[in-house]
């Protein structure tokens, strides 16, 4: 049997994909987004989507004195808040005890104040391979879809709130 070196590595290099994840086998494989679960103050809920993770930064550019070669930059403070956005399903509540209390509750732990937020990201095997983390200052939007009586389609329910910072947390990786 022979074996190509030259060959060999460059299959090796076909194989490998955008470094997202590093599975057990070696190559890389994307975290799909579709399974994840969002938590405000411990309370699981369940959403459609979730936008507006991410970060970014004002700053500016100035040339100083004898460094005319490049410019210099600067942080501008935060003016504009950190926005998320969740969208759902609109959901009716049971006339039940405990239906309105599960309402009351994962509306509560929403609108609250500076709510400690976690949004889980899975894989297929339910395994956490993301995780982010932020201080909600409560809703700042929020609307319903539009109602019209020719269409059968879900009624969605989207809010964005306010958070003081989002934070990815690493997720130690088991070979």
């Amino acid at each position: 049997m022979c074996f190509n070196k030259k060959r060999g590595l460059g299959e090796r290099r076909k194989r490998m994909k955008v470094p997202f994840f590093i599975t057990r086998s070696g190559h890389y494989d994307p975290i799909v987004a579709v399974r994840f679960i969002v938590l405000f103050n411990a309370v699981t809920l369940g959403f459609q989507s979730v936008s507006g993770i991410g970060r970014s930064q004002s700053v500016d550019f100035i040339s100083e004195g004898g460094r005319n070669d490049y410019p210099i930059r600067i942080p501008k403070p935060q003016t504009e808040p950190h926005r998320l956005t969740f969208k759902r399903g609109y959901q009716m509540r049971k006339l039940s005890i405990t239906g309105l209390l599960a309402g009351y509750v994962g509306s509560q732990a929403i609108e609250a104040k500076d709510a400690l937020g976690l949004i889980l990201v899975l894989d297929e095997s339910q395994s956490i391979k993301a995780i982010y983390s932020f201080i909600s200052q409560g809703v700042v939007e929020w609307e319903v879809s539009n109602l019209d009586a020719t269409r059968s389609e879900p009624l969605i329910e989207t809010f964005t709130i306010t958070h003081k910072g989002l934070k990815n947390i690493p997720i130690p990786s088991l070979f």
